[in-house]
């Protein structure tokens, strides 16, 4: 019991750091990176392509979200064409790429990330959980945990106050076998976790705006990807805004409900100011005396 909600409510409050540190911490400036190992020659950039970039790489982050990896990776590719320059994008590129499965290009972004001195901390975490997932599919959890230990051991070194790395430890150990390891893992990155998660709020928003203007009556409804029936609290934000943007206020308020319990209060509020809530929520629905998500 403890290890599926432990990891349920990590697979949101920490995985997101993968999907959207690079943008949200202003990695993506341009500038670049004193520790980098890799510096590129100079590279001339309009302010105009710039724009564009950046303006490609945040439609990347909203397909992902929406769970259109291959169209995010599309973009992220295009974003790097119109500026080199743009940092992250590897890092993104990375994501992407495990999200389809695709192990040997995803570690390689991974690694390219690294050398450019981008991400550094999450990058080593990430080559870690490639290399997972990559054996979850061949059965060979245990014969891979020296290379995924080395990993998580390289990205506490790069950034020990990290949750990432031990989540990834954790996976590992949950897909070794080994649950008690696994929930000691969990609750240490849970520690790591800021109660006010700044990432997790800039990835429900990126996800808001993405499915807002790409909404139609014939859109899929959108599916809970669940882990021992707990999903991670972005996804239940993403649900209550399907429901929403289909006119079932109550189908949302619930999604609301269940998302309350999983994130700290400061967070839950400060989601619920959200423009896109404030415009399809009725007045008083939530968060206030008699509405229909009580508040507490």
């Amino acid at each position: 019991m403890w290890l599926g909600v432990l990891r349920g409510i990590l697979f949101g409050l920490v995985a997101v750091l993968l999907a959207a540190a690079a943008f949200v911490a202003g990695a993506m400036t341009g500038k670049k990176s004193a520790a980098a190992k890799f510096v590129p020659g100079p590279v001339e950039v309009s302010v105009e392509e710039r724009e564009l970039a950046r303006g490609l790489a945040e439609a990347g982050l909203a397909a992902r979200f929406a769970g259109r990896e291959r169209e995010a990776l599309g973009h992220f590719d295009e974003a790097r064409r119109h500026d080199p320059t743009l940092r992250g994008v590897d890092y993104q590129r990375a994501l992407t790429l495990l999200k389809l499965g695709e192990y040997d290009e995803a570690l390689q972004a991974a690694r390219r990330s690294i050398d450019n001195g981008e991400e550094s901390g999450n990058a080593h975490a990430l080559l870690g959980l490639i290399v997972l997932e990559r054996a979850r599919g061949s059965g060979g959890v245990a014969a891979a945990g020296d290379k995924i230990q080395r990993h998580v051991e390289d990205a506490r070194q790069a950034d020990p106050l990290n949750p990432m790395p031990l989540y990834v430890l954790a996976e590992f150990h949950r897909a070794a076998g080994e649950p008690e390891q696994a929930v000691v893992a969990y609750q240490r990155a849970l520690e790591r976790v800021s109660p006010s998660d700044s990432i997790l709020i800039s990835t429900v928003k990126a996800g808001l705006a993405g499915m807002r203007l790409n909404f139609t009556p014939a859109s899929l409804k959108y599916k809970l990807q669940e882990m021992n029936g707990v999903a991670p609290p972005e996804q239940l934000y993403f649900a209550a805004a399907d429901a929403l943007l289909r006119g079932d206020k109550e189908t949302a308020a619930g999604y609301l409900e269940r998302v309350r319990d999983q994130v700290p209060s400061t967070v839950f509020k400060a989601l619920l100011q959200d423009s896109f809530f404030q415009d399809y929520l009725s007045g008083g629905m939530v968060g206030s005396p008699g509405s229909t998500v009580p508040q507490r």
